[in-house]
């Protein structure tokens, strides 16, 4: 039942968020995304790797209409971005694993791991038509403590009409005040360091929603 009642909290605090996330561009256009969306966490320890994952990922991408057309003409193709994960959805696929998670991420406490992106540039030489390379800037607030990162994207068009956005980060947890586990009297140790990796994809029907605003608009 707790479990739930975190839950519950977690998601109704991500639509706060996507409340105010609604104060977006006039001229912006909004992504929703597609099932093939995911954030992995990877890690070590003393006896084996592990990675965890989770496909519920609620993000809120506004983009500058002209996204369907050509990037090399787009000076700022993100508007605006902000993600929310519920720390209870990520699943190392051992249910006792998956308890030592929430507990190490006091999750419980601190139920949302949140982005959200502060400023970007597009990294020279990267953009062609259909996609672009950007160095990031944002805010990354994990069980409840807040760091600023620095990450690199790939955002592309693919040829069956997906846009995707891809990255990945080596953080340490010590960062966000995380203490790493240790297990069995000190035989399993958690490694501090960890790698971030996310894939967001959007479906074609949005981007024929996107063509249909950037005509609109007569650009």
């Amino acid at each position: 039942m707790r479990k739930s009642l975190v839950i519950t909290s977690a998601l109704l605090a991500a639509a706060t968020a996507a409340t105010a996330a609604n104060a977006q561009s006039a001229s912006a256009v909004r992504l929703r995304l597609d099932p093939g969306s995911e954030l992995t966490i990877a890690g070590t320890s003393s006896m084996h790797d592990f990675h965890c994952k989770t496909d519920k990922i609620n993000a809120y991408v506004d983009v500058d209409p002209g996204y369907t057309r050509d990037l090399t003409k787009v000076a700022r193709p993100i508007v605006s971005v902000k993600v929310n994960i519920v720390a209870r959805t990520l699943s190392c696929g051992n249910s006792t694993m998956d308890n030592n998670m929430y507990k190490t991420l006091k999750a419980d406490q601190n139920p949302l791991i949140q982005y959200t992106l502060a400023g970007y540039d597009i990294l020279d030489g990267t953009a062609s038509p259909s996609s672009f390379a950007a160095k990031t800037t944002g805010t990354l607030v994990i069980s409840g403590q807040q760091k600023t990162i620095d990450m690199k994207i790939k955002a592309d068009r693919t040829a069956d009409g997906k846009a995707i956005a891809q990255g990945e980060q080596d953080l340490k947890m010590s960062e966000f005040g995380i203490t790493p586990p240790s297990f069995m009297f000190g035989r399993l140790k958690v490694g501090d360091e960890i790698k971030v990796k996310f894939t967001l994809k959007a479906g074609p029907e949005l981007l024929a929603q996107l063509a249909a605003a950037y005509d609109v608009a007569g650009r």
